[in-house]
């Protein structure tokens, strides 16, 4: 591990370049500003947005193969879908990093690191700022191809941008390679019809 820069932003860099993460290196700082953004305008600790995106995808430097093994290793409960599809597990990863390596012991910004992919049944204005700012700077490259009527949706607020995106992530477009539980609550608490 390389050494604390002192800034959370810069520690983040450094951890992400020492493991070749590029990719995630150009998405957190996008996603970190993005949930800054979102949470002035909509009410929500800016500094809380800004810490829980710039650690939401830390998880990502284990390597896939090893994601199961490490979590049952420190006692993390694993999904049947976790197991099919490991990335899924480096949110709960990062949670661990969180706490482990920058002392972030805030409950509401573990929270939202843990849930920034799926989200959950009862999200607070936190999560959703996180989930979504996840969403509007992805990491696959360009602009997401739902993006213009996300940014519509959020003129009615979180909740209706939150509805927008999880209602988009139950249609074919998504192409998921698997529905988490965590997900499937999540559509069950905004009213969307999952996909078989």
């Amino acid at each position: 591990m390389p050494p604390f820069a002192g800034d959370l932003a810069a520690d983040v860099d450094m951890l992400l370049a020492a493991h070749h993460r590029t990719i995630t290196r150009e998405h957190v700082p996008r996603v970190a500003a993005e949930a800054v953004t979102l949470a002035r305008r909509f009410g929500v600790d800016p500094e809380a947005a800004r810490t829980a995106a710039l650690l939401h995808d830390m998880g990502g430097i284990v390597p896939r193969a090893d994601m199961v093994g490490l979590c049952e290793t420190l006692g993390i409960c694993v999904e049947p879908e976790e197991r099919q599809v490991p990335m899924l597990l480096h949110a709960k990863l990062s949670v661990v990093l969180a706490q482990e390596r920058y002392g972030v012991s805030d409950p509401a910004v573990l929270q939202a690191i843990r849930f920034h992919t799926t989200l959950h049944a009862e999200p607070s204005p936190l999560d959703l700022v996180v989930f979504l700012a996840d969403k509007l700077e992805w990491d696959q490259g360009g602009v997401p191809p739902y993006h213009a009527p996300l940014r519509a949706a959020l003129h009615d607020g979180l909740d209706a941008g939150a509805r927008w995106m999880l209602t988009w992530m139950a249609t074919p477009a998504a192409r998921l390679l698997i529905a988490h539980p965590d997900l499937r609550s999540a559509w069950a608490a905004f009213g969307i019809t999952a996909p078989a």
